[in-house]
């Protein structure tokens, strides 16, 4: 299962001609034929971390090369830290790791102390190219199940500790005299993860403490140039997904804990995204048939795979008549991040 998802990781090489429409910034991609369309395949390939339910066993195995993230004050774990990352990272004095127990224990006592013992140990094994391989410069909120803010994490090492992460995610779509249409963007030729792979129409992290709903709209701009008015009166939120990775987005075994709040925008014909941030290399009008065809071939971003599965559940696309296994796909979209020690 994980050397599929590795499979999946390797860098986009190749991408099809196009016609252009609309603007520079805009392609239409032609049908191709393609193997039957499988929600189920999706979800063996992203929601790859075991299942301590199912096989309690193999649970224990797996965890046997993570260490569990602690703070300081509190009894549970926020995530889970492969052995590899504790032995190539360099660790202050604000750290205590228990090998035996396999518990690393942040012991800074309070939000502030503990944000900068965080960064600060992320920062100086990022100058040392020492595990920690890129830098984000934008902080990610730890929150625990009581609703505390524990500390504020850079990117740089969300992958590298395990934990809950939250982004928004939104799919954009037209309704045209030929059927339903989606647009959907090329990532970057340049970004450092799936570069020129395809993605959802937006997505985004949240700020720290940030409103879902506002940082889906602030990405949006970012990323399209439509203005927040219009996606204001648009845009239809469409609950959570939730499911857990057993290798990092750079391909290393790891852990991540992802919650999509997921979004969903009709546009009307004349509302053209253009590309706004350089996060974007085009965007590209598909028809339904044509995206399920580019997912089957694996030419989308691993996990925003499911955000198109969720999407075509609530519209009726993937069906139970369709889909053999639909409640363990619908179970797994929803998976509870419950972080424990066994």
């Amino acid at each position: 299962m994980i050397l599929s998802l590795l499979t999946r990781l390797l860098p986009w090489a190749s991408h099809e001609a196009s016609t252009t429409t609309h603007n520079s910034n805009v392609t239409a991609i032609p049908n191709h034929s393609a193997a039957k369309f499988s929600a189920f395949k999706f979800v063996e390939e992203v929601d790859t971390w075991p299942y301590f339910q199912q096989d309690p066993s193999a649970y224990k195995k797996h965890m046997r090369d993570f260490y569990y993230f602690m703070v300081d004050g509190y009894s549970r774990p926020f995530g889970y830290m492969h052995r590899e990352f504790i032995q190539g990272l360099s660790w202050s004095s604000e750290w205590k790791i228990d090998p035996d127990d396999r518990l690393l224990t942040l012991m800074s006592s309070d939000v502030e102390g503990r944000t900068k013992a965080m960064n600060e140990t992320l920062r100086a094994n990022y100058n040392e190219k020492r595990v920690v391989r890129k830098w984000f410069n934008e902080n990610f909120a730890l929150v625990a199940p009581n609703g505390d803010h524990v500390l504020d994490m850079d990117g740089g090492g969300v992958d590298l500790f395990g934990i809950v992460t939250c982004g928004v995610h939104m799919t954009g779509f037209v309704r045209t005299k030929s059927g339903l249409k989606y647009w959907v963007p090329r990532r970057s030729y340049t970004k450092t993860t799936f570069p020129g792979r395809l993605d959802n129409f937006v997505a985004g992290n949240l700020g720290s403490m940030e409103k879902p709903i506002d940082g889906m709209i602030r990405e949006v701009f970012e990323e399209t140039g439509i203005p927040k008015d219009y996606t204001r009166a648009h845009i239809k939120a469409c609950g959570t997904l939730t499911y857990q990775m057993s290798v990092t987005n750079d391909g290393r075994p790891g852990c991540q804990h992802h919650s999509q709040y997921v979004y969903e925008m009709e546009l009307s014909e004349d509302v053209v995204p253009r590309r706004h941030d350089g996060e974007v290399e085009n965007f590209e009008l598909m028809s339904l048939e044509d995206v399920q065809a580019a997912l089957m071939r694996d030419e989308f971003t691993p996990n925003r795979t499911l955000t198109y599965v969720a999407h075509f559940i609530r519209h009726g696309i993937v069906t139970a008549e369709n889909e053999a296994r639909i409640v363990e796909i619908c179970a797994r979209l929803h998976r509870k991040h419950d972080l424990f020690i066994e």
